[in-house]
Order: C-alpha cells, then structure tokens, then sequence
C-alpha cells in the first residue's frame, strides 16, 4: 500500500491546519448558502477566491518567517454544499456518515444532547436561512481591509460572524496582546501538537519543548488524528473518501480526493455575559477558574507559584491531572478543560490515560465572535472549529461522552459547567459543602460539519463541472 509523506505534501494542506494565525488578530467567518439555479455562478465565485493566492498551505505557513503571511481564507464545505454544486461521492469510498447526515440532522441532535436546539443556521435543510453550503474563514492584521470580497447577495443567501475586537488585548504586566474569550478567560491553549508538522530545527519549537520538559510528548499527536490519508494514533491509514470525477487512482489512499483534507466541526456558542458577570460577582473569581479549571491568566490550578506569574503556554500546559491533582481539590473533575482533555486521568495508570486521551484530541481553530444589532444588546461567544479525522471518535466521542455526560469522571446529574446545561457542580472543599448551583452560561445558536479539502481537490470542486449523472436531486 502506498503511502504518502507528510513532508512531501505540505503545499497541499490549508494552512489552518499548521496554525490558528495568532499574530493575525482579527477574522471573520461567511456561511454561504447557494442559491437554486445559480451553481454555476456559485463556482466561478469560490474558484476566483480560490485562485486569488488568498489560500494559504501548511508550506506557505512554515515559510512565514521570512515570508509573512499578512491575510489568507480557507474554504470548507458542507456534505449539502457538495451535492449542491453537483458533486457525488463514489459508492466504494463514500464520506462517513456523520458528515453526510450533518450536525443538524435530529439524530445527530439526539447524539449530541442539543435538547430544544434553537439554531439560525445548520448544515442540513431546516435551519431559518436554509442549509450554509460553504464556510469561508478569513484571518487579516488588525485594521487591514478585510480579505473576502463582498459576497454575491445573488448567487448566495450569507450569514457573517464578525470578530471581536476586544478578543486580543494586553492586560498589566504582559508582553504582549493575549487572545481571550468573552467571560475574560485565557483561549487558544493547551493545544495538540502534529506530529511531522512543525519545523523540527526552528528556536520557536526548541524552547516549547525545553519549556514543557518531559511532558511535551503528552500534547504530540499523530497526523492521521487531524489529517486523512496519514498514519492515526492506531497506527492505520486514516479513510479517504472519494469524489465521481476525481482522477486520482482510488486504489490507494494517496490518489482519492479526500487526501490532505479535514472535517471540521463547527458551532455557533453564543455567552451570557452578563449572567456570567453576574455569578462572578456573586461568587467570586476563585469559583469562576473552577468551573472552567484554569485560571483566567492561562496557568493551571494546580500551580503553586505567583499567580500573576509570567511564563510561556508551553510550560503552562505542561502538567497532568493524576499526578498533580487526583481527586480535584484545584481543578474539579467536572471542570470545563477536564472534560475536553482529561490527560493522564482516565486510564489504569499514566501511560495507558496519556494513549487512550491522544485518540480523542481536537485541533482547535475558533475565534471569540461580537454581533451587534440595532436597538439590541451585543451578543458575545466563540465561533468554535475543531478539525479532526474522525467526527465520531473525536468531535462525538468528547461532546457525548465527556462534555455532556452527567456521571463524567464518577460525577452524578452534571454536565459541563460552561458549555453544558448543569444546574449543578461540585468543587472538593467547599466550606459550603462540595455543590453549587449553576445556570446556563452559553446557548448554541448554530452549528455543522464542513470537509475543509486539500488544496488538490479544492481547485478540483470550484473548477469541475460534475457531468450531469453524478447530480444529486
């Protein structure tokens, strides 16, 4: 079986996959809905973007030192953008059946625990505005002109989540400007790390890995966990889906159109701010970093030192919660970053934890939205993106299992207290007793499952015209 070298297919991959842009701080995402009888319209839009060298690659992104890169987009599509544009997938190597269903589809909703789901926007039919068909992401420097182009209101229906730009700011005592979310929290953190992806010789890498000491193997994961066609944490090739038309040689992994892409899992997570505020006030910010189980100044509970220390992200992420804080008395096993990454506390011992996490890692590439109305209130959250190779053993697997689940970690009737809809959560060592009581700090509003392609195969979906058999009604 061939089988292809990351090495060697770097000019391939989007960018966002080697990178979130943080020196980029402001972005903006398009949920493109194409209008019916406009395909061909809708094509020749996205491939001009496409062509526009706005699309940035993983080479692109290794070159930034001496190149910077100063704005760039990636583009994803849903499974209903696909077959809008005509597209079909062949029947030896079809898409996975999450990302054909959609985020949006009921069963998907009964999975995920999405209870009275009041969304503006899906992947599927249904939604207030229709299915979104394309997401564009936009990454720019603070006060450039946005890279997009205006969108063709008659070829498509949009929706645009603006940035926030109060998310980058500098606070006393900082270097420099930090991304935060809305409830003031640290963002961006405690990232997996691909493995073949970083320049193994930069100074950059060298110090995160003398920051993090021994520890640093404990966020490296394998590059099929995120991108298809390449080895997982399994040790297997990671499933290429395969596109009618596509004229690689479907025998082999490395020649489907699915090489080099991503799914992503993308959700709308709107934050109630002012109820937030209003815990906090009430409560105490001590309380606040519980529920979320870090501080808002990016360090973990667990460290002893200063709290307004000054280190690097590195050497802040570096610890694990069996060995520093088994039974929660700083970071409680039902906290928001416990659930979403539970390290070394799962398993039978260290080794077996550490493994058994790294098959159920998220590459997080979201940015902390701000809407604004007339004669309404600001709303606030997170346009959440995860990429990853696997819907239902990653994105699934962590929203179901560990994020949703009310016995999580031996827990009783609580779910996650940031992203969840618990009405309780213990904290070890309450003088109070160990339960408080909580309400709802956030609201999905939307959410989907796009295929963010390889850069191959997306010149291939914005330039092919599907002949008219593989159209799907």
């Amino acid at each position: 079986m061939k089988v292809p070298h990351l090495s060697e297919q770097l000019g391939d991959i989007q960018g966002m996959l080697g990178t979130g842009y943080g020196w980029l701080y402001h972005s903006r995402f398009w949920l493109l809905r194409i209008k019916d009888g406009r395909e061909d319209d809708a094509r020749k839009w996205l491939s001009r973007l496409a062509h526009s060298g706005l699309v940035g690659s993983v080479a692109n992104v290794q070159k930034s030192r001496e190149k910077p890169i100063k704005e760039t987009v990636a583009i994803a599509f849903s499974y209903s953008g696909l077959t809008k544009l005509g597209f079909k997938e062949t029947e030896a190597h079809p898409f996975p059946s999450p990302f054909r269903s959609g985020m949006g589809c009921d069963l998907r909703a009964l999975l995920l625990k999405d209870r009275y789901r009041q969304w503006r926007w899906s992947d599927v039919d249904g939604a207030v505005c229709g299915p979104a068909h394309v997401l564009i992401a936009e990454w720019s420097e603070r006060g450039a002109k946005p890279p997009v182009p205006d969108i063709d209101e008659e070829v498509f229906c949009s929706i645009k989540i603006d940035n926030d730009p109060y998310a980058f700011h500098k606070r006393k005592g900082e270097k420099e400007e930090r991304l935060r979310e809305a409830f003031g929290f640290r963002d961006g953190l405690a990232q997996p790390v691909i493995r073949g992806l970083k320049v193994e010789e930069s100074d950059g890498l060298k110090q995160a890995i003398r920051d993090a000491g021994p520890l640093y193997d404990d966020r490296v994961v394998a590059p099929g966990e995120f991108i298809l066609g390449y080895r997982n944490e399994y040790g297997e090739l990671t499933y290429c889906p395969n596109l009618e038309g596509w004229m690689g040689d479907a025998g082999h992994t490395d020649g489907r159109f699915g090489l080099n892409g991503s799914y992503l899992a993308v959700r709308q997570i709107e934050q109630k701010v002012e109820a937030f505020e209003k815990f906090q006030t009430e409560h105490g910010e001590g309380i606040c970093e519980k529920l979320m189980g870090r501080r808002k100044t990016g360090l973990p509970l667990s460290w002893k030192g200063a709290p307004k220390a000054s280190m690097s992200d590195s050497k802040a992420d570096a610890f694990r919660f069996r060995v520093d804080d088994t039974n929660g008395f700083d970071c409680p096993k039902g906290s928001h970053i416990r659930r979403v990454n539970p390290r070394d506390s799962l398993g039978v011992d260290v080794k077996s934890s550490i493994k058994s996490t790294k098959l159920h890692r998220l590459l997080r590439r979201g940015r902390p939205y701000l809407e604004e109305t007339k004669d309404q209130a600001p709303r606030k959250g997170i346009f959440f993106i995860a990429c990853n190779a696997d819907l239902e053993r990653q994105f699934e697997f962590i929203h179901q299992r560990w994020v949703r689940n009310p016995n999580f970690a031996c827990l009783h009737d609580q779910d996650d207290p940031v992203v969840g809809s618990s009405k309780k959560f213990s904290i070890p060592g309450l003088a109070s007793g160990e339960e408080m009581s909580l309400e709802a700090f956030t609201q999905t509003r939307g959410g989907g499952y796009f295929f963010l392609p390889g850069i191959k195969a997306l010149t291939f979906i914005v330039d092919h015209v599907p002949s008219p058999q593989a159209v799907v009604a």
